[in-house]
């Protein structure tokens, strides 16, 4: 999540999310005080949003993610947003190893497991027994968060991470060492800074499209209208996919589905 960096919020638009209930969160869930009590796993720098998002979890959820097994009952995830020191420009400033500084905390988002408590959303939108709100930094919820529905609706493709989009981090899972080889005559986009270069991609129809994904936090690019994803991206890795019907075609990243500079086109052409 140099540290590595992911999190745990994002706006949704790659998935349809139907009303169910508006508001900041589950009060069920509890602003966790004591949170940085906890293990920091995983700081990311958000250059989409000027931001520095640190998480912290329990030791034992880390152990379970590094067994490969789902988070246990009463886990819970909290990410502290900050807002990144910013210079006249209005750059983030970095410090000596590159990274943001870390300003003012601005919210505090939490992810709460027990056991039964998902059986009162309805099925396109559980997330097994997670669920999630969002506080200022005094403990109250934060009004101006997305509601619960949009974190719900961006985590529910991630059940095999346990609906946890930083659990690769959690697993100390961050970097491919053994990627692999990108296809011959592959069109490569790279990913990195949060942005994918060059977005706009034109191939011939039958000709792999490759992401590399050289950022810190993992990625997973799926192609809407043609029922194709890659796998998990971890730094380093490679993920292709081959698009054999001439097209239009919008892509976006699974893990961050509002992030503009995560989106693209990829314009199939006939042979």
């Amino acid at each position: 999540m140099n540290s590595l960096r992911c999190t745990v919020i994002a706006l949704v638009a790659l998935v349809v999310i139907p009303f169910v209930r508006v508001d900041a969160g589950s009060e069920t869930v509890a602003f966790p005080a004591n949170f940085k009590s906890g293990v920091l796993y995983n700081v990311i720098d958000r250059e989409d949003q000027k931001e520095v998002h640190q998480q912290y979890t329990s030791r034992e959820a880390i152990e379970a993610a590094k067994a490969g097994k789902p988070l246990p009952s009463g886990t819970v995830v909290t990410s502290a947003n900050y807002k990144a020191l910013l210079d006249p420009q209005g750059n983030p400033i970095r410090d000596a190893k590159g990274n943001f500084v870390a300003g003012e905390l601005f919210r505090v988002v939490v992810m709460q497991k027990n056991a039964g408590v998902g059986a009162e959303y309805p099925e396109n939108l559980r997330n097994g027994d997670w669920q999630f709100a969002a506080f200022t930094p005094d403990g109250t919820f934060d009004l101006h968060a997305p509601a619960t529905q949009v974190c719900m609706a961006c985590h529910k493709p991630h059940e095999r991470l346990d609906y946890v989009k930083t659990y690769f981090a959690m697993a100390g899972k961050r970097v491919e060492t053994n990627p692999a080889p990108v296809p011959p005559g592959a069109v490569v986009a790279t990913v990195v800074h949060f942005a994918v270069n060059p977005s706009r991609l034109i191939v011939k129809a039958g000709t792999s499209v490759t992401w590399i994904n050289i950022d810190e936090p993992p990625h997973q690019f799926l192609v809407e209208g043609a029922g194709v994803k890659t796998d998990y991206l971890l730094k380093g890795q490679t993920g292709t996919v081959v698009l054999k019907e001439p097209g239009v075609y919008h892509y976006g990243d699974t893990f961050y589905p509002a992030t503009e500079s995560l989106k693209g086109v990829i314009e199939v052409r006939k042979q």
